[in-house]
């Protein structure tokens, strides 16, 4: 079975866009701040990070007597959570390309300032700071890397700059923890209750439960039984698959199916074809990086004559997911959903 979907540019994985040597000293940010970004008053609790912070973000305190009016979104996923959370007239600044993002994200993010396409790095941080913004939210911690990234959230926490971190990607969590649904909707509650828009947070939240028991409702009952490859990327020299404890471990466990290679660390792990073929999955999810990254993928099974006769191959067992929704974040429930119409489908086969 083959889906197509709109995809978005790929990042790195597992830390997003970087690039080393670009972050200013502070002093260099007080001047970018002080001289160009809206003549902060700081007594103005919407300009400014104000006392009485009400969310321990990855230890960062976050809030204020205000909503912040000047945000800048660091990632395409930081753009898709504010729009649909209705804000995007607050986004004063953005990264992402327009041309990859999902068909409605698109049309949404039209007239959004978009400063940066993304990908391999990030904007630096006069261009950031001349957006004038009061709130920055990423969903990887390298926008806020000492390098690579625009500024640490220290440095911007000292120049009244709030920020906002995804909760699934806080510096200190253990990459050997299993990422889990909460998170995403513990970030879109959060940023929701930030932004003043708390009843829209969880109208989304309410919306993706419904989905996921939609999905599950569908199942078969033989689903346990299947074993999924998640195929990330790489060919020749072997695939990535993913492993135990990000977003696609974390879809297949909602979908109650076995992952190939769950006995691999951290969100993506490097194996071999060799064990894939040892391990002759039942179905094999490939995630599609765009342009011609499935012609690739397919046509480097089609010429392995091993490959192409693995039972997944052979039978078609294939689903194609867009980048978008295999990392972790609203899209996900989509992806969810896709697999769960294969599986319920074929799964008893």
């Amino acid at each position: 079975m083959r889906t197509s979907s709109p995809v978005r540019p790929p990042a790195a994985r597992g830390t997003g866009p970087r690039l080393p040597g670009r972050v200013p000293a502070v002093s260099s940010l007080a001047v970018l701040l002080l001289s160009g970004c809206a003549g902060a008053d700081s007594s103005d609790p919407s300009s400014a990070a104000a006392d009485g912070a009400d969310i321990d973000n990855c230890g960062v305190e976050v809030g204020g007597e205000s909503p912040p009016e000047r945000i800048f979104a660091m990632n395409p996923a930081a753009i898709e959570n504010l729009i649909a959370l209705g804000v995007e007239d607050r986004i004063v600044g953005a990264v992402g390309d327009l041309e990859r993002m999902p068909e409605d994200v698109r049309a949404a993010a039209e007239d959004l300032d978009i400063i940066h396409p993304g990908g391999e790095d990030y904007p630096s941080s006069e261009a950031v700071f001349e957006t004038e913004p009061d709130f920055i939210y990423s969903v990887y911690p390298s926008a806020f890397r000492q390098d690579g990234g625009v500024a640490t959230r220290e440095e911007l926490q000292d120049l009244g700059v709030q920020s906002y971190l995804a909760p699934g990607r806080c510096p200190d969590r253990d990459e050997e923890q299993p990422l889990e649904f909460e998170e995403i909707w513990t970030e879109l509650r959060e940023v929701g209750a930030l932004v003043g828009a708390e009843d829209e947070a969880e109208e989304l939240v309410a919306g993706q439960q419904e989905a996921l028991e939609a999905v599950r409702a569908d199942l078969p009952g033989d689903v346990g039984d299947l074993d999924v490859f998640w195929w990330d990327m790489g060919t020749g020299e072997g695939p990535t698959a993913g492993g135990c404890c990000g977003a696609p471990g974390m879809i297949l466990r909602e979908l109650g199916v076995n992952n190939a290679f769950e006995d691999l660390p951290d969100h993506w792990s490097s194996t071999t074809w060799e064990q894939v073929v040892e391990r002759d999955p039942d179905l094999v999810v490939i995630a599609d990086f765009g342009g011609e990254d499935i012609d690739d993928k397919l046509s480097y099974v089609e010429g392995d004559a091993t490959l192409r006769e693995l039972r997944a191959f052979r039978e078609g067992a294939v689903v194609e997911l867009p980048f978008s929704q295999t990392t972790p974040g609203l899209q996900n429930v989509a992806a969810i959903e896709t697999i769960g119409e294969h599986l319920s489908g074929s799964a008893d086969r």
